[in-house]
C-alpha cells in the first residue's frame, strides 16, 4: 500500500489502505448552515463546490429520493431515502463518514437507503467510516465512538457506472455492488476538478470493513489503487480487467466470500501487497488470478529494502464447511440437504420442470421449466424473480446453468437454443442453427463466467464464450446409455458427462469414479461439481445422491422417500 497523503496535511480521512485528505474546517458542516428536514414524500437536490471552497449539506430527515450535483455531506443528523440516491455525473460527490451531528455536537449522521444507490460517470461516492481503518471526519482519533459501527445502510444495490472513485467502510448493502468502468485514469496524480483532486489525493476505489449480502463486480477500472479487505460477500466477487497506477494495487484480502471468487486481466495481478491481509475465504470455487492454486508472497515485494517479501501463501482458501445441495422435481418441489430451503413451485407446476441451479452462496435458486419459464426463489436469485421467453421454444428446455458471478442463468433446449437472462450471464451463441445428431441434454458455465458448454445425448460437445475450451467429447463413442448432463470442473477447466447408468467420463479433468457397474433403481439425471475440483455428485431420478472424490461430501439424499414426481436435477451451493 502506498500512503500518499501522508506528506500532506491537514489530515481528516484516514485509510489502512490509502489517505485521503479532507479539511474539515473549509468542508465540514459547521462551515455551512443546517437545513430543515424534509418530509417523506420530499426530494430533495444536494448542491455544493466540488473544491474545498465548500460542500452542501444533505439535512437530517426523509426523503422520497435524492440527486446529489455537487459536494454533499451527511453530517446533520440520521437521513433516510425511501427510494434511490443518485450522485450525479462529473463533479457530484457524496460523503458520509460522520460520527455525530456536528450542528449540535451530538446525535449520530447515519444514512439509510431503501433503493439503490447509484453513482453516474464521474462522480464519487464516499461512503461510511470505520475506527480502525477509517476514522470519522469529526472523530479522527477515534476517542468520541471507540468503537462506532455502521453508519451506512443500503437496502438495494450500489451501482457505479464509470465513476471517479468508490470508497466504502463499514456499510452493509443488501443487494449487489457493481463497479463497472472509470477512474482518475492509471495515475496516481490528485484530478482536477472533482473532489479527490481538492482534497489532494488520487482517485481510488476501496472496499473494507462491509457487508454485502448479494454479488460484487468491480470491473474495467482505470485508476491509482483498488481494494477489498475484510469483507463479507454473501453471493460472487469478480474482478476483471482493472488496470492501476500504483504497484501495490489490486489487494483483495482477508474477505468471507459465500460464493465464487473470480479474478483475471487485472494489472498488477492480484497480490498481497503490505497491507498485512491474508487468504480470503471462498464457500464456492476461486479461479483465476485469486484462485485456490495461486500463491503470492506475504507481503508482496514491491518496495525492495523497505519491504522485503515473505513466504509464498495462498491467495484464497476453500472455506471448511462443505457446500449443501439442492435437490428440484419435476414437479417444481425442491429438497436441501446442508443448504436452506427458500421455497418451492410444487403448488404450480402445470408445465414439468427439467432441471435446478443455486446462485452463488446459496441463498437462492432458479427452477426452470420444458416452456424455459424460470421460477427463482431466495434473495440471491436474479430479481424480478422470474423469467418468461418472448415465445415458447420449439424443443423443450433440457437445463439450466447459474452464472458463476451471479446475478443471472442460461437455459439451453433440445434443439440447442440458448436463453441468457441476467446481468452477468452473458450471450455467447447456441448451437440452434446446427443439425444435431442427438438432442441437447445439458449445459454447464464455464468457472470464469465467459461461457458455456452445451452436451448433446450421444456426448457430443459444443462450447461458446471465449472461456469454453474444447477438450474432446464421446461423439462417435459406443455408449451403453445415453449422457444426461456434464459439470465444469472449476479447478482444471475441463470437464465431467455422466450417463443415465452412472458412468463418468472425465475430458481435462481428473476421474473420480462412477456407477456404471453398479445396479441403479432409477437412472442417473444430473451431475455437480465440487468447488475446489476434487469430486462430484450424481443425482438419481429417485432422488438418490452418490458423493465421489474427497471433496464430496455426503449429506442425505432421497434413496428411501417415496416422491410425488421424479427429480430432474441438482444444485450445489
Amino acid at each position: 500500500m502506498r500512503h500518499w497523503g501522508r506528506r500532506v496535511a491537514p489530515l481528516t480521512f484516514v485509510s489502512v489502505s490509502t489517505m485521503i485528505v479532507l479539511p474539515f474546517g473549509a468542508l465540514g458542516g459547521a462551515a455551512v448552515a443546517a437545513a430543515s428536514p424534509r418530509s417523506a414524500a420530499s426530494t430533495y437536490t444536494c448542491s455544493g463546490a466540488d473544491t474545498q471552497a465548500g460542500a452542501g449539506t444533505l439535512p437530517g430527515g426523509t426523503y422520497a429520493s435524492v440527486t446529489v450535483n455537487g459536494g454533499c455531506l451527511v453530517d446533520d443528523g440520521p437521513v433516510t431515502v425511501t427510494g434511490n440516491l443518485t450522485v450525479e455525473t462529473s463533479k457530484g460527490a457524496l460523503i458520509v463518514a460522520f460520527a455525530k451531528n456536528d450542528h449540535t455536537g451530538s446525535g449520530t449522521s447515519t444514512l439509510t437507503v431503501d433503493g439503490n444507490i447509484l453513482v453516474q460517470s464521474g462522480a464519487s461516492l464516499l461512503l461510511g467510516c470505520y475506527h480502525s481503518s477509517f476514522p470519522c471526519v469529526d472523530d479522527p482519533n477515534k476517542k468520541t465512538h471507540p468503537t462506532l459501527n455502521g453508519p451506512a445502510f443500503v437496502h438495494g444495490s450500489v451501482i457505479a457506472t464509470s465513476p471517479l472513485g468508490v470508497i466504502v467502510h463499514d456499510t452493509t448493502i443488501n443487494g449487489d455492488v457493481s463497479e463497472q468502468g472509470g477512474g482518475g485514469g492509471a495515475s496516481c496524480t490528485p484530478p482536477f476538478p472533482g473532489i479527490f483532486g481538492a482534497f489532494g489525493s488520487p482517485a481510488y476505489s476501496d472496499y473494507e470493513d462491509s457487508t454485502i449480502d448479494g454479488n460484487m463486480w468491480v470491473v474495467g477500472l482505470h485508476s491509482c489503487w483498488l481494494g477489498s479487505l475484510r469483507d463479507k460477500v454473501g453471493g460472487s466477487y469478480t474482478s476483471l480487467n482493472n488496470v492501476m497506477a500504483n504497484p501495490d494495487a489490486g489487494e483483495v484480502l482477508t474477505n468471507r466470500i459465500g460464493g465464487n471468487l473470480i479474478c483475471g486481466g487485472n494489472s498488477p495481478a492480484d497480490q498481497f501487497g503490505d497491507s498485512g491481509g491474508s487468504s480470503n475465504i471462498v464457500g464456492g470455487f476461486a479461479v483465476g488470478q485469486c484462485g485456490f492454486r495461486v500463491l503470492k508472497p506475504n507481503p508482496a515485494p514491491n518496495d525492495p529494502g523497505k519491504n522485503p517479501p515473505g513466504p509464498l501463501e495462498p491467495l484464497s482458501l476453500p472455506a471448511s464447511a462443505a457446500q449443501g445441495y439442492d435437490l428440484g422435481g419435476t414437479d417444481g418441489g425442491v429438497f436441501t440437504f446442508g443448504a436452506p430451503f427458500l421455497g418451492s413451485a410444487a403448488s404450480a407446476a402445470a408445465t414439468p420442470y427439467v432441471g435446478i441451479a443455486t446462485a452463488p452462496g446459496g441463498r437462492g435458486y432458479w427452477l426452470a421449466n420444458a416452456s424455459a419459464a424460470v421460477r427463482a426463489f431466495g434473495p440471491n436469485a436474479q430479481r424480478p424473480g422470474s423469467f418468461t421467453p418472448s415465445s415458447t421454444p420449439a424443443t423443450p428446455a433440457v437445463g439450466i446453468a447459474a452464472a458463476p458471478g451471479g446475478d443471472g442463468y442460461w437455459e439451453a433446449t433440445a434443439d440447442g437454443k440458448v436463453f441468457a437472462s441476467g446481468s452477468s450471464a452473458a450471450y455467447y451463441g447456441s448451437a440452434g442453427g446446427l443439425q444435431l445428431k442427438k438432442p441437447i441434454v445439458g449445459i454447464a458455465a464455464v468457472a470464469t463466467g465467459n461461457g458455456y458448454d452445451l452436451v448433446a445425448s450421444d456426448g457430443g460437445l459444443f462450447g461458446y464464450g471465449p472461456g469454453a475450451h474444447f477438450h474432446g467429447s464421446l461423439g462417435g463413442v459406443k455408449l451403453n446409455k445415453p449422457v444426461v448432463g456434464m459439470v465444469v470442473d472449476p479447478s482444471t477447466g475441463g470437464y465431467w458427462m455422466v450417463a443415465a447408468d452412472g458412468g463418468v467420463f472425465g475430458f481435462g479433468a481428473p476421474f473420480y469414479g462412477s456407477l456404471g457397474a453398479v445396479h441403479l433403481d432409477q437412472p442417473i439425471v444430473g451431475i455437480a461439481a465440487v468447488p475446489t475440483g476434487n469430486g462430484y455428485y450424481l443425482i438419481a431420478k429417485d432422488g438418490g445422491v452418490f458423493a465421489f472424490g474427497p471433496g464430496a461430501h455426503f449429506q442425505g439424499s432421497l434413496g428411501n422417500v417415496h416422491l410425488a414426481a421424479p427429480i430432474a436435477g441438482i444444485g450445489l451451493g
